[in-house]
């Protein structure tokens, strides 16, 4: 028995997986309160009859480490990069909220959930004109699944362990897998998934400085420090899309100067996630003008101080013991979220992980702190360390990972731990905390699949992400490894409840507070919506301006 499964039946197995239901695409009120009644500037259900032409603008924090969105672990990277692509499963351009065909027309999972089937779509060229065939899609997933040598994919952490083979099956791809996998489709269908023409990439040697696919707009100019361009793609193979000429991202470093260029107009919207507006800065901007519009950032981002557990001090048990209970999720709260965040913990979302109300019952999350601080002390003599220790902490070139960072550092001086902030751009960052050149990094975590499984990259032993190097835990490898197998919703919520109880156990992460950020649409934008993650519905296709 097989079972077809179609759009609208889709996003409700993963929204079942996630527990989450989707983002709304009303704008906020100040103090968080309920969604105005009045539709804002940009939904789908405005009756205005879409306009072509014109160029849409926005801007991220700063240079990508590259354009290779398979490889690099950044919205920086894979939202500026969407709309050269498309993916085999994309998320429904009209409405961003549920999965659609891209470059597979339909896809099968067998009845007990060990083989997924996509029937390739046919008449598609790549921007150079080389039809698009299900050999380029069997490339696709082999690259996705088990890359090249010397080459990452940000799914084969996800993908490798569960797929058996990839294989032709008439003009479909049949992908067989050891087990059933929950997250199959948003593992291919988000924008660190799409779909490269192999042949190019070898010529290329790699896709870091180009860009190439079969989306809605071509490859136009990427000039470091300056920003990203891309032109209409006349052959889109979706009829009458894009709407717009154009788009332009401009690689903005400075946080006043990004703020600056929404509140002028010299852009249409804010970024997303890292280049959206903090919430004092929404306010901020709301109070100015009524005709702007804001929008919830999908992807909750959550700053995590990473030890380094290869070597001393943070090798010491006892040393991440005192960092955890000496750091205040409490003031966390407030100073860094603005008083809209959740308390820092693994896994934040429900139905995942301990309540919060049990958290708050835990060492490091209590209060007042006096007793945390008492013991902190005390781990810290005991370890060696009475009168502390120097320490560089690395944070990337942007305030929502220099703020925390900061914020940390000056906490830790209560057990007499002396850091200093090291800020490094995007490139060297990722290349200190992959090659574990590092003592400790703050790094700001988002869940950019609706599932909790994408968080292991972090954490999971031998994924390139595991920026504590908790190589050798089997513990938790067993935990993990267990938990995504487990198709019953309650047995895997209880052995999630076991990672994040062994998470908080070993510590080789430090969670203080999970942050929310709001995408700023001025009134010209028309047809967005915000999606279900930050890591979704980027490629511009339905956007149109209204001047």
């Amino acid at each position: 028995m097989k079972m077809t499964f179609v759009p609208s039946m889709l996003v409700g197995l993963v929204l079942l997986l996630s527990g989450c239901a989707p983002a709304a695409s009303t704008p906020v009120v100040k103090g968080g309160g309920a969604p105005q009644t009045n539709a804002p500037a940009g939904t789908p259900k405005s009756a205005d009859t879409p306009r072509y032409g014109g160029v849409f603008t926005s801007y991220i924090t700063g240079n990508p480490p590259s354009l290779d969105a398979h490889q690099e672990s950044t919205l920086n990277t894979w939202m500026i990069v969407a709309p050269f692509y498309t993916n085999l499963i994309q998320i429904d351009p009209p409405t961003a909220q549920k999965w659609a065909p891209g470059l597979a027309e339909k896809w099968e999972m067998s009845g007990d959930g060990l083989a997924w089937t996509f029937d390739i779509r046919q008449g598609v060229k790549f921007h150079d004109g080389t039809p698009f065939t299900l050999d380029d899609a069997v490339s696709h997933l082999k690259r996705l699944t088990d890359p090249p040598k010397g080459t990452i994919s940000n799914t084969s952490f996800l993908l490798k362990p569960v797929v058996k083979s990839i294989d032709k099956d008439g003009n479909r791809v049949k992908v067989a897998l050891r087990y059933p996998f929950g997250v199959m489709l948003a593992a291919l269908g988000t924008n660190f998934s799409p779909v490269y023409l192999e042949k190019y990439v070898e010529q290329q040697g790699d896709m870091k400085r180009t860009a190439m696919g079969t989306g809605p707009f071509k490859f136009k100019s990427y000039t470091p420090g300056v920003g990203i361009e891309g032109v209409k793609n006349p052959d889109f193979w979706v009829k009458g899309r894009p709407y717009l000429d154009g788009f332009r991202y401009l690689f903005l470093s400075d946080q006043a100067t990004r703020l600056s260029a929404f509140r002028t107009g010299k852009v249409n919207m804010t970024g997303k996630q890292f280049a959206a507006l903090a919430p004092r800065e929404m306010e901020i901007v709301q109070k100015e003008s009524a005709q702007l519009a804001f929008y919830p950032s999908p992807s909750l981002l959550g700053p995590f101080f990473f030890m380094n557990m290869r070597k001393p001090p943070f090798k010491d048990l006892r040393v991440r013991q005192a960092v955890n209970l000496v750091l205040d999720r409490q003031a966390a709260m407030k100073v860094l979220a603005d008083g809209r965040g959740i308390m820092g913990k693994p896994l934040p979302v429900d139905p995942w992980g301990m309540a919060m109300d049990e958290a708050l019952k835990l060492p490091g999350y209590r209060q007042p702190k006096d007793a945390d601080i008492a013991a902190a002390r005390k781990l810290m003599q005991d370890a060696g360390y009475p009168d502390g220790f120097e320490v560089t902490v690395l944070a990337r070139n942007m305030p929502q990972s220099k703020d925390p960072a900061v914020f940390m550092t000056s906490q830790l001086a209560q057990i007499g731990v002396r850091a200093k902030v090291q800020v490094l751009e995007d490139a060297i960052f990722w290349d200190s905390g992959r090659k574990a050149a590092h003592e400790a990094m703050v790094y700001m975590s988002g869940w950019f699949i609706p599932d909790p499984h994408w968080q292991g990259r972090f954490w999971a032993p031998g994924n390139p992400l595991n920026f504590a190097g908790n190589d050798d835990d089997q513990v938790l490898s067993k935990l993990w490894d267990e938990q995504i197998k487990v198709a019953d919703l309650e047995s895997r919520k209880a052995l999630l409840r076991k990672v994040e109880e062994r998470l908080m156990e070993t510590l080789p992460g430090v969670s203080i507070v999970w942050l929310q950020s709001y995408i700023g649409v001025r009134p010209e934008v028309k047809n967005f919506t915000p999606g279900m993650s930050d890591a979704v519905g980027n490629s511009l296709e339905e956007i149109w301006l209204a001047k």
